[in-house]
């Protein structure tokens, strides 16, 4: 996906947006192979994704990439 509804932010953390009866959401999420990992995700009323929230994604995804059996969760999705 492109602008509008996706974006690169920086050190490879993406964000997509998305809207729901006028409530904006953004989710930040990075690839590793063919899996979007999700690291955070919220409710938004900012233009743009506070650097703080930029910065906490890069190190989940770096404590990710360091073992990813321990942040992984595999389960039945309903």
């Amino acid at each position: 996906m492109r602008r509008p509804e996706a974006d690169l932010l920086r050190d490879k953390i993406y964000e997509l947006r998305a809207s729901l009866q006028g409530t904006h959401y953004r989710i930040l999420y990075f690839f590793h192979g063919n899996v979007a990992a999700v690291l955070s995700h919220g409710i938004v009323k900012e233009d743009c994704v506070p650097p703080i929230e930029i910065d906490r994604a890069i190190q989940r995804r770096k404590n990710f990439e360091l073992d990813p059996k321990a942040h992984t969760c595999v389960g039945e999705v309903i």
